[in-house]
């Protein structure tokens, strides 16, 4: 009887446990279907972001946001492994960008690892109006944190979104207020080298295939808040806030349109 009565009691704190856990999730959404109006339609995003964590060192590595592409929309934490985003940013002020793929191996896995997954992301030496061939599958990258900083700025780590000018002496004349500046690359960047001679830096798109299998292409913008200018940049203007603007193809599409 003893044993009963234990045995009865264990179930009861497991169904209750079970509940609790259960209570805290959030409430379970219909997978959404992505409008027609989605499609082949320049979309503007401006101030996507948030504050980085009081006290928290900017240079470290940040908790990842992610973006639904297909929605328009933030993605909350909770669907980090499901299809409902298409695009991650963390990494140093959450400036490194990434796919969604539920692919898990490899030394950097997508942070939507084991999940449904089919996205991909890659970048390329052109101007959004410029890229108009949808790339080959093969050529999409699937881990976290892919492009990020550009070779030709300070701490580059390959072809990036944007140049960054620790001294401000690569862009502008190295005051205070210029140091510290990161340059969203969606138009030509002259910079001088520190031989003094002068070079131009050619604007980057980035590419994503999303986490259903269509595709975007996108104009990194800015990583400040409310500025668009390039010459507004400063090194304590409020970021990382990411403006962008793209453009999505279906699925078996071979090139971008606009119409």
């Amino acid at each position: 009887m003893k044993k009963l009565l234990i045995s009865g009691v264990f179930l009861l704190f497991i169904a209750g446990f079970t509940a609790c856990s259960k209570s805290n999730d959030p409430t379970p959404e219909p997978e959404p279907e992505i409008p027609e109006t989605m499609f082949n339609k320049l979309i503007q995003v401006r101030n996507f972001g948030e504050d980085l964590p009081e006290g928290t060192a900017p240079d470290s590595d940040q908790t990842p946001i992610f973006f639904s592409l297909e929605e328009n929309k933030a993605t909350d934490q909770a669907y980090r492994r499901t299809n409902r985003w298409d695009i991650s940013f963390a990494g140093i002020y959450r400036s490194y960008l990434g796919g969604n793929n539920g692919t898990n191996g490899g030394i950097s896995p997508s942070y939507g690892g084991n999940g449904p997954g089919v996205g991909g992301i890659m970048i390329v030496e052109k101007s959004f109006d410029e890229v108009v061939d949808i790339p080959a599958d093969n050529q999409f990258k699937i881990g976290r944190n892919v492009i990020g900083t550009d070779d030709n700025g300070d701490m580059g780590d390959g072809v990036g979104w944007y140049l960054y000018d620790f001294g401000g002496t690569l862009v502008r004349d190295g005051a205070y207020d210029n140091a510290h500046v990161a340059y969203a690359l969606d138009e030509p960047l002259e910079i001088t080298l520190p031989n003094g001679e002068k070079k131009t830096v050619q604007p980057r798109t980035v590419i994503v295939r999303t986490a259903r299998g269509n595709y975007a292409k996108i104009r990194m913008r800015s990583i400040y808040k409310n500025k668009l200018d390039r010459d507004s940049w400063k090194r304590n203007e409020p970021k990382p806030y990411f403006s962008f603007d793209y453009v999505l193809a279906k699925k078996g599409s071979t090139k971008f349109e606009i119409d």
